[in-house]
């Protein structure tokens, strides 16, 4: 009887290597091209708001041009000590600031608290409220704009930063990130330290928020940029000026009729995009793992 011999293929682990590495490599070269594309208005931003107003509408344009050092020679502050001195960008920082991180400190306080009682406390009706809550996302902003604005008045807080920072505070879906998270820790740790006559107040400072950090710089993150590129509420809320934050002023600036400070809005622009991006840097591995562990909860 004879016998058929299957001959296999010879295999060559050299050439599929070489693949992997092409594969990472036009990867790596995609990734480097959508960098510098998102990159580049950030570039030019900075570029325009360092050179002297007379070179910004320049014919031909001057914007990134020649070597480096001839470049850099051009460049000066003027944008900025304008933006200081006459249109008062630095009482606006601090204002855009104060408010930013008193909304963030409030706002894990808050929901911290409520995310805590979500997962690991029993009460009537508790995933009834959870879900009503959950269904308030669902509502478009500018419909709760006018009720925002009359609850506001019948207290008193138009025109205040109480008006901006507590309203801040309620996010529904910071609340379901943080009860997601802490949904993860286990049950024993609580229960343990229940038994130990520690009371749920100190279980949630002692125990939910260390074993959270990731979850709440999650939080801190993303209430940063919300609170502190947010146009639209501190525009209705503050009347005053002297509490204008920087979207705001960005706002005013560019509504002169005929001498647009092109200049300071540029230099007031880097110094609203700068922060956010600084911010989100020195947080970017807590965020995602935060981001990641409360989506997964």
């Amino acid at each position: 009887m004879a016998s058929v011999s299957s001959t296999q293929p010879i295999r060559q682990p050299g050439l599929s290597n070489l693949l992997t590495k092409a594969l990472r490599l036009c990867g790596l070269a995609a990734m480097c091209v959508l960098a510098l594309i998102f990159a580049a208005p950030l570039l030019w931003l900075a570029d325009v708001a360092f050179r002297p107003k007379s070179e910004i509408f320049s014919v031909p344009p001057k914007i990134l041009s020649g070597p480096v050092t001839e470049t850099m020679k051009s460049y000066s502050l003027e944008s900025f000590r304008q933006a200081i001195d006459r249109w008062d960008v630095g009482q606006a920082f601090l204002n855009s600031a104060f408010i930013t991180v008193s909304a963030i400190v409030l706002t894990i306080l808050v929901c911290s608290l409520c995310a805590f009682a979500f997962a690991h406390m029993r009460f009537p009706g508790r995933d009834i409220v959870f879900v009503c809550l959950l269904a308030t996302m669902m509502m478009p902003t500018v419909t709760m704009i006018s009720p925002y604005y009359r609850v506001l008045r019948l207290y008193g807080l138009n025109n205040t930063y109480q008006g901006l920072i507590i309203p801040y505070s309620a996010s529904v879906f910071l609340l379901f990130l943080l009860r997601q998270y802490f949904v993860k820790i286990p049950s024993s740790y609580i229960e343990a330290a229940l038994m130990d006559g520690a009371s749920m107040f100190r279980v949630w400072w002692q125990i939910i928020l260390p074993l959270g950090k990731p979850a709440l710089a999650t939080l801190a993150i993303y209430q940063f940029r919300a609170v502190w590129n947010d146009f639209l509420i501190p525009m209705i809320v503050l009347r005053n000026r002297a509490l204008h934050t920087l979207p705001i002023k960005l706002q005013f600036m560019d509504s002169q009729n005929y001498n647009v400070p092109f200049d300071a809005i540029m230099a007031t622009s880097l110094i609203a995009v700068l922060i956010p991006v600084v911010f989100f840097f020195l947080f970017q591995k807590q965020f995602i793992e935060g981001l990641s562990g409360g989506l997964k909860g």
